[in-house]
């Protein structure tokens, strides 16, 4: 895709009117990390609704729980919106930081030429979900 068309998808998602929903990690007004709230995000599998995508975090801010508190902010904006599953597809096999983060392996398949795990996160009432440390106290 060009720079211009992830542009508008981006500016576009900052409206907050219309999927997908992007969250920032700032520090210092410095972008260290984002996340996404996304629809329909693998074609392949047109039952599940809503996915987590596009979680970044700047080298200099791996390890510090940026990306744990992104994963949980999402998880918790979908919550909000009365979504009751989550899905993500990951590269790593292991599922590694989502598996730490309360997530269920479901299925291997391929994408863009790679093996992907897809991953499930329950939201609903009867979940373990945690707190999250960027919403602050209710």
């Amino acid at each position: 895709m060009s720079l211009e068309v992830e542009h508008r998808k981006l500016t576009r998602s900052f409206t907050g009117k219309s999927f997908p929903y992007t969250y920032l990690a700032l520090v210092d007004g410095q972008l260290i990390g984002a996340a996404q709230l996304k629809l329909q995000e693998m074609k392949e599998f047109p039952a599940l609704a809503h996915w987590l995508g596009n979680v970044y975090v700047v080298a200099s801010a791996r390890g510090t729980g940026v990306a744990q508190a992104l994963v949980s902010h999402v998880a918790a904006e979908a919550q909000d919106h009365g979504i009751e599953k989550l899905y993500l597809q990951t590269e790593d096999l292991s599922g590694g930081l989502y598996s730490r983060c309360g997530w269920t392996a479901l299925t291997h398949t391929q994408s863009h030429g790679k093996e992907v795990l897809i991953m499930e996160r329950r939201l609903g009432p009867n979940n373990s979900f945690k707190p999250n440390p960027l919403r602050g106290s209710a």
